[in-house]
């Protein structure tokens, strides 16, 4: 199977659908049709693992999330008052756009549900941004994963789920 095929047979994406393809339906999609280096780095991406690679791709993604988390820690302890001019050295070349739409999302969404969502929507326009210009680009496949992951973890989401381990988790209180 070649690239333009693989990418020709990819299903949309889409942040607000789960997705019509399984993370190992796509892992085994990569190993047939890409090399063993590629499809182990679109596995890395797919899949969140924190294997050490020195793939391009992977260390790109892993740059931008960390841009991102870095981004919003910092968001996170300016809205505590404390100080954030200790910028970690792997968020230190953060793109401006990405750190303008964290600081957007934390702007738009004071419902901790809705800003989550604005983030994610900020890691899924990372993700866009990776890929390139190029529509036959193997980039398309490590940015096509990067959206993967991300919308299988939007899709895993459940409210009732999230509203039992709150419950949960908060102390007991005896009446």
């Amino acid at each position: 199977m070649s690239l333009g095929y693989l990418l020709a047979s990819l299903p949309m994406l889409d942040a607000n659908r789960a997705p019509a393809i399984g993370v190992d339906a796509f892992v085994a999609a990569c190993e047939s049709a890409l090399s063993a280096k590629d499809a182990t780095a679109a596995m890395l991406i797919v899949r969140g693992l924190a294997t050490p690679s020195t793939h391009p791709a992977v260390r790109h993604w892993r740059h931008l999330e960390a841009a991102i988390d870095g981004a919003i820690g910092r968001r996170r302890l300016a809205r505590r008052g404390a100080q954030t001019t200790a910028v970690p050295p792997e968020t230190s070349l953060c793109p401006v756009w990405l750190m303008r739409a964290v600081d957007a999302a934390f702007e738009s969404a004071v419902d901790p549900l809705a800003r989550e969502e604005a983030l994610m929507r900020v890691r899924w326009a990372a993700a866009e941004d990776m890929a390139g210009f190029d529509p036959l680009a193997k980039m398309q496949i490590f940015a096509y994963a990067a959206k993967l992951r991300l919308a299988t973890q939007k899709a895993a989401r459940d409210a009732t789920i999230g509203a039992q381990r709150l419950e949960a988790a908060l102390p007991k209180q005896s009446l």
